[in-house]
């Protein structure tokens, strides 16, 4: 927020005599009449992109007043758009730079506008007011309402107040609910309470995920109340805050009202309903409200916005003329087709017809490596280089040493299909793929539903030393509990009968023995037998036990982890553990009474839990002994951060030499993003892996929308992609079967036959 808020100032404040300065020399450049100005502006226009926008871009350059929605499809210059929109205003029609207010929802991209802007104004400073939706809101009840920074919620308070908030629940909850209110439970639970603030839904009408109807009523109540007696403000919050302002005090409502004549909305399709309450309440009469969006890139619903906002647009501002920018200056053609085929498949969407803008020579053009001669003599120029030498070429790439290839999807072959058989091959052949993609000097980004679907291709990019850039890099991987789990199993037999090892897998799965009986450092399965004498049934699981732990210490890495999992229980255990099945002591009408959310909630770690185990299983695959395993879990964190170090002094290093394209020589960097993280961004070349059913679509998406928001969220990770475009899924083995994403099919793809 504070980003946010020093956004809004730095272009908010300027220098009076600058702006004094700018402003009359522009008035003294235009006392020509509108009709001259407008020629003129379209003159210096062609003169300084050396082309000319087309006619939609200028349609909506020159709309005036009123309203305006502007249907903006992928790369169709948006951005371009409502920046000449700007200046069109300032020097065509002479309005008060300082009444235009330009909204959008990072503060990355607001000052992108802003520096755009001041360019194609010679640098000379004029009050435009670029801001996130939080900046404009707080800015208005900082000053109408006096609240200052210490006003708004920190996280650490945040979640204070939702503890307090717990405490008003019965003692019955803390029992139905112990263990499972960790830090992920807690932010799962904040989440929901700023997705009801933010669709202006009762808290009532709610179905939490984490506890029932009635207990989230009652912790919503008490966190707002904590909020108004602390006099505090939740960052969603903010929006109703304004919106409250304004009915409550017209004499406020109308003074903001003459404060920003024009209006312009960029990202429309990711507003939600407290923000475009307060957006129309603030355009009021003048109705000079101009919003930018697309339908088909709305991918934030789990943050309240709704792209069904845009359709109700034209219902409250009937008169709004509409204008569809239609041609994608970004990918090529075949991306655009395929992409197109996709998304067409949505019900609830503007129709519309998205073409390709490249040149036929471009969208034609073959990929071409770079000749082995020439990575010769980068060498011997003193390039510090690890990637292989690439062979073939990117229509038929050949990939022997696991014997698939890449399919051509489009007739110009700029969209590339492969099925691999599980996601360490997977992984590798991407891979290989990014580094020779590099080798061409091309950006280059994988893209990924979930931020732990990218462990696999990072792990294989680190091992062949390629640097990349982890956009929201998780947690690492073998310092989940289940890796520990399984390394404890191996450790206990393996290295030695450890206490503290077998009190971490001593009852997973349960085997009913107690730490009481363990007095000892070491662990003697004799003592344990005395321990239990009396007790034949432990007996017999000891001695199963003990048979366990000695084959497993004649077994390599692999297949004693796939004996854990499968031999010992370790993986139904985990099912048991989550609800799957009724453990001895639980009711199917007991786990029935659970909310179903919490049902949901259990079978989402589960998922997670079953992918860190077969990690830790292929990890295991690498390693001749435990003691290899060990080291290389121990500077698996220290390598995957140098190696980003080095992506991040590698990309500021060409950025600085302004070295792209057929010039660079630099090492290559590859960027880890999910489909979330993604929008707004571009690259050469864009790998989507991991494209199969219950991964995209996600297997939580039952409903039409959800589904809906899966095929949109999949269409921006295509959309990214200005030249290739690679998707790729796994067929899984013969233990468990991978099938490719109905995604897939809808672009055209048809699955060899195996």
């Amino acid at each position: 927020m504070i980003n946010c808020l020093w956004l809004f100032g730095s272009t908010s404040i300027f220098n009076s005599s600058s702006f004094d300065f700018s402003w009359k020399s522009l008035a003294k450049r235009n006392l020509c009449p509108e009709s001259a100005r407008e020629s003129n502006f379209w003159s210096r226009h062609k003169q300084e992109y050396f082309l000319q926008a087309n006619k939609q871009q200028q349609r909506a350059i020159a709309h005036n007043t009123g309203p305006a929605l502007i249907l903006a499809g992928p790369g169709s210059g948006k951005t371009f758009t409502t920046v000449e929109r700007v200046r069109y205003l300032i020097e065509v029609h002479h309005a008060d730079p300082s009444h235009i207010l330009v909204i959008t929802f990072t503060k990355a991209a607001a000052r992108q506008m802003r520096d755009r802007f001041f360019a194609r104004m010679d640098n000379q400073f004029f009050p435009v007011t670029f801001g996130t939706f939080h900046a404009v809101f707080f800015h208005i009840l900082k000053t109408s309402c006096h609240y200052n920074g210490s006003s708004i919620l920190k996280e650490k308070e945040k979640r204070e107040y939702l503890r307090a908030a717990l405490l008003t629940l019965s003692k019955k909850f803390y029992a139905q609910n112990d263990g499972k209110m960790d830090q992920e439970w807690e932010q799962g639970l904040l989440s929901e309470i700023g997705f009801i603030k933010n669709i202006g839904k009762l808290p009532a009408d709610f179905t939490s995920e984490y506890v029932s109807r009635q207990e989230f009523m009652r912790i919503f109540v008490s966190f707002q109340k904590q909020l108004a007696q602390e006099k505090k403000l939740d960052l969603d919050d903010f929006a109703a805050a304004v919106c409250h302002l304004f009915r409550t005090n017209p004499a406020e409502l109308a003074r903001w009202q003459r404060e920003y004549s024009y209006l312009l909305v960029d990202e429309f399709q990711d507003i939600n309903a407290a923000q475009y309450e307060a957006v129309k309440l603030l355009c009021g009469g003048k109705r000079n409200l101009f919003v930018v969006g697309d339908d088909d890139q709305a991918i934030y619903g789990f943050r309240g916005s709704d792209p069904a906002i845009m359709r109700q647009f034209l219902k409250d501002f009937p008169e709004a003329k509409q204008i569809f920018l239609s041609v994608n200056y970004r990918s090529r053609a075949g991306i655009v087709e395929t992409a197109g085929k996709l998304i067409g498949q949505n019900r609830e969407r503007f129709p519309k017809q998205i073409v390709a803008g490249q040149s036929t020579s471009d969208a034609g053009q073959d990929v071409c490596f770079v000749p082995e001669a020439t990575q010769g003599a980068r060498r011997m120029q003193g390039e510090k280089s690890t990637l292989p030498i690439p062979t073939g070429t990117a229509s038929g790439i050949s990939t022997a040493a696991f014997g698939t290839s890449w399919l051509p999807l489009s007739t110009d072959r700029s969209v590339l299909v492969c099925g691999f058989q599980d996601r360490r091959q997977e992984a590798e052949t991407v891979a290989d793929e990014i580094g020779k993609t590099f080798r061409q000097g091309k950006s280059c980004a994988a893209i990924f539903r979930t931020n732990a679907d990218a462990v696999w291709l990072a792990t294989a990019l680190k091992c062949r030393k390629i640097p990349f850039l982890w956009k929201e890099k998780p947690k690492n991987p073998y310092e989940t509990p289940v890796c520990q789990d399984l390394l404890a199993y191996l450790r206990f037999a393996m290295e030695g009968r450890k206490r503290k090892d077998f009190l971490r897998i001593m009852n997973r799965p349960c085997r009913y023995l107690s730490r009481q009986m363990l007095p000892d450092a070491e662990i003697s399965f004799s003592a344990l037998h005395r321990a239990y004498a009396q007790k034949p049934y432990m007996q017999e699981i000891l001695h199963r036990l003990e048979a366990d732990i000695s084959r497993l210490a004649k077994m390599d890495l692999y297949a004693a982890v796939h004996y854990i999992r499968r031999g010992m229980g370790y993986d139904a255990w985990l099912k048991e553990n989550a609800g799957q099945t009724p453990s001895a002591g639980e009711s199917r009408q007991g786990q029935e009474r659970a909310p179903a959310g919490a049902r949901v909630h259990a079978a989402g770690k589960l998922e997670r839990d079953l992918e860190a185990a077969d990690f830790f299983q292929e990890q295991a695959r690498e390693f001749q002994s435990l003691t290899e395993l060990e080291e290389a879990m121990t500077a698996y964190e220290d390598q995957m951060d140098q190696n980003m170090a080095d992506a991040a002094d590698t990309a500021a290093h060409t950025a600085a030499s302004g070295t792209t394209g057929a010039a660079f020589t630099t090492l290559p960097i590859a960027e880890l993003v999910t489909m979330h993280g993604s929008k707004g961004l571009e690259y050469d070349a864009v790998f989507l892996p991991c494209c199969m059913e219950g991964v995209v679509p996600h297997k939580k998406s039952k409903d039409q929308a959800a589904l809906e928001e899966e095929r949109r969220m999949f269409y921006v990770g295509m959309t990214r992609a200005k030249k290739e475009l690679y998707l790729s899924y796994t067929k899984g083995t013969k233990e468990t079967q991978g099938f490719a994403s109905r995604f897939l099919a809808e672009c055209g793809w048809k699955e060899p036959k195996r």
